[in-house]
């Protein structure tokens, strides 16, 4: 049986990933940082996050196809190799932020950590023990918003197996039957759990958030980093699901610094957001959504949707912009270099990076790379250097779309 070397099945993952469009931590080290100046305001934000801040949450913009998605890849690497936990969610037709208990049950599964290459935290949660919570903020239940998720929290560290991994489902937003807490509880406490007024998703989702935060810190991680891709999908969402997304989205950036956990929320989205939903037409959500925040909220309410929009256009916020062509002709070089370590071959036609750049026209980064991998696939395997050309497609306008999200509550 064939041995192929470590350098050069590396070099496979990387490739492979590159042309299934998907970045992978191997691909993200491998290829040259064509963002240095925003990877450097990010590490700076995971350094004070690191040192117990809790900084400001960031929007990403950018257009399609620019690089947002291999962005937010590289900040997850960064935050792994940074002792953070993580979690990376696109909105969907699936996963919209209007609901933000809805959203809870799709980031929270998601979290990985740097000691395993799983989803979830279950296996290091087994091994802590109820004594130790006295040095977590866990127990003080007037830290969140409302006391029962923390409560089930610090009565599953009691239990064990069924019980143990069903009070877990609790944590990623699966919520345990009442009677079966109370039932358990009673158990091991031999009495009955405290009273308090009824849990509402709609109204408490946020204490789920801060004790998962909270519990990565228990855990041993510094805190947990969230990122959010397709923002712009939230454009398509109904008048008033499209305040309640921003008003989720605001308070996961902490941009009106109520929140107090150790989140740290980076969110990406295309300009066509901008474009089509906030600036483009008479009735834009700039206008719309501060009035209607008094309407159904009140006065400061509107404040800080104001507020929401203005932050989102400022500095605390980051571009990404197209690259010239010499930074995409050392991106090619390097994935053609690649290649040849993934193969083990040398192309006997000179691979011009400059030239495949030019006869591509402006595309988004990705297309470049398909390309290049797609020239490099024809010369090893025919020794030919063919002509590709690409077809440049069209963006769809971003407008309210009432039939796009599949959740079953009521957007208006």
């Amino acid at each position: 049986m064939k041995i192929i070397p470590e350098e050069s099945l590396n070099a496979i993952f990387a490739i492979e990933s590159l042309r299934a469009g998907i970045p992978t931590r191997k691909s993200t080290r491998e290829l040259p940082d064509l963002r240095k100046d925003i990877i450097s305001t990010i590490k700076e934000d995971l350094g004070k996050f690191q040192n117990g801040e809790i900084p400001l949450g960031r929007l990403v913009w950018g257009q399609y196809g620019q690089g947002k998605t291999h962005l937010l890849t590289m900040v997850e690497h960064i935050a792994l190799d940074m002792n953070f936990a993580v979690s990376r969610v696109s909105l969907s037709r699936e996963v919209s932020c209007h609901n933000l208990f809805k959203f809870y049950t799709r980031v929270a599964p998601r979290i990985i950590t740097p000691d395993s290459t799983a989803y979830g935290i279950h296996r290091i949660l087994s091994k802590k023990e109820v004594k130790y919570l006295p040095d977590t903020p866990i127990q003080n239940f007037d830290r969140y918003i409302h006391p029962l998720p923390a409560l089930i929290f610090e009565t599953s560290l009691s239990t064990e197996g069924e019980e143990q991994h069903r009070f877990y489902s609790d944590l990623m937003g699966e919520r345990a039957p009442k009677g079966e807490f109370n039932r358990i509880y009673r158990e091991l406490k031999k009495t009955a759990p405290p009273k308090f007024d009824t849990f509402k998703q709609t109204d408490h989702a946020t204490a789920y958030f801060g004790l998962l935060a909270d519990v990565t810190k228990f855990c041993g991680y510094n805190g947990w980093v969230i990122l959010i891709d397709e923002v712009e999908l939230m454009g398509r969402l109904g008048k008033v699901a499209r305040l309640k997304a921003y008003q989720n989205l605001n308070w996961l950036l902490n941009w009106s610094k109520e929140q107090k956990y150790p989140i740290y929320t980076l969110a990406a989205a295309a300009n066509r957001l901008q474009d089509d939903i906030w600036f483009g037409k008479n009735d834009n959500d700039r206008d719309i959504m501060p009035e209607l925040a008094q309407e159904r909220f009140g006065e400061k309410e509107k404040e800080e949707i104001k507020s929401f929009f203005s932050k989102a256009i400022s500095e605390q916020c980051l571009n990404v912009l197209p690259v010239t062509d010499e930074e995409l002709a050392q991106l090619l070089d390097k994935v053609a270099l690649l290649h040849n370590k993934a193969y083990s071959w040398q192309s006997e036609i000179p691979f011009n990076s400059l030239e495949l750049i030019q006869r591509q026209g402006s595309q988004p980064v990705r297309t470049y790379i398909r390309a290049a991998i797609e020239t490099l696939d024809m010369q090893y395997l025919y020794k030919d250097d063919i002509q590709l050309n690409t077809t440049k497609l069209i963006e769809q306008e971003l407008t309210e779309d009432h039939d796009f999200f599949v959740e079953n509550d009521k957007q208006d």
